[in-house]
């Protein structure tokens, strides 16, 4: 009888100690689309960021921007490529007028996640990105 009652106990245990010990690599995942939440460029808001970050599986980024041209608000969009070595980031954009962002991402969770990034000239950006 003492057999019976110790296998439900045994099976919690390691139900209990797997689900502990693994990583969901999803939570993790910087794959996906982003909305800047906040956007910081030496501890002060900025107002003309991009809206949207989009970071596809195949290593493909596009960047969508709301830009006022005096007129209208227009959608710009800003296409690259991305990867990711640690905590460090790095896009490359298509478009060769652009330099290479170098992203440390400081904070990441399923649902949002922090980067800082050093601007030539201007100083450290700092965002908060949420999917």
């Amino acid at each position: 009888m003492k057999k019976y009652n110790l296998l439900p106990i045994l099976l919690i245990g390691l139900l209990i100690f797997s689900s502990c010990s693994s990583t969901d690599e999803n939570e993790l995942s910087v794959v996906g689309g982003w909305t800047v939440s906040e956007s910081k460029l030496n501890g002060e808001d900025v107002t003309n960021q991009s809206v949207i970050r989009l970071l596809s599986a195949e290593n493909k980024t596009e960047f969508r921007y709301l830009v006022y041209n005096g007129v209208d608000i227009e959608l710009k969009i800003e296409l690259g490529n991305w990867s990711k070595n640690g905590n460090t980031l790095t896009i490359d954009f298509d478009d060769a007028n652009y330099e290479t962002k170098i992203y440390t991402i400081t904070e990441i969770t399923s649902s949002s996640m922090k980067w800082e990034s050093e601007i030539s000239g201007e100083g450290t950006l700092k965002e908060i990105l949420t999917r």
